[in-house]
């Protein structure tokens, strides 16, 4: 049995590429999603959420940088390892099915727009700050003890 997600966020780490041994390109990265959290201060809560994809995938995924805003949808699948102090630590992941650049979008798809559709995200992004814990979360290690909130 699968799970299937998608999810629209900001990229906490610059994407890393590789190429996999039968010479497919993979990218990886990392991306905090705001969800909607009643006993949160601010209502919110962070989701953070780690990004592997394949193939063209990859190649849409390495385009970006840390900070961007993308939409990914794929598989989810749930890890857990042992942490340094002993215990078990659990973070999610998704094999990207699909990934879309929020610096792409173009409302109603019609040309000409496409000026409109980045001026409408460069404010939406200059007005919505990155999620807390953002600056925090940032580490080399794909996981580690430390909760960023």
């Amino acid at each position: 049995m699968t799970a299937q997600i998608s999810a629209y966020g900001r990229l906490v780490a610059d994407v890393q590429s590789r190429t996999t041994s039968n010479g497919n390109p993979m990218a990886f990265t990392r991306m905090a999603v705001t969800l909607p959290c009643q006993k949160a201060e601010n209502g919110e809560a962070t989701f953070w959420l780690a990004i592997t994809a394949f193939g063209k995938q990859a190649e849409a995924l390495a385009k970006h940088q840390k900070g961007d805003m993308v939409s990914v949808a794929g598989n989810m699948q749930v890890n857990q390892w042992t942490g340094n102090d002993g215990g078990t630590q659990t973070g999610y992941q998704v094999i990207a099915d699909s990934v879309i650049s929020a610096r792409t979008a173009r409302p109603g798809g019609k040309k000409g727009q496409q000026g409109q559709a980045t001026d409408a995200l460069r404010r939406a992004q200059e007005q919505r700050p990155p999620a807390q814990g953002y600056e925090d979360y940032d580490q080399t290690p794909p996981y580690d003890d430390h909760a960023p909130f």
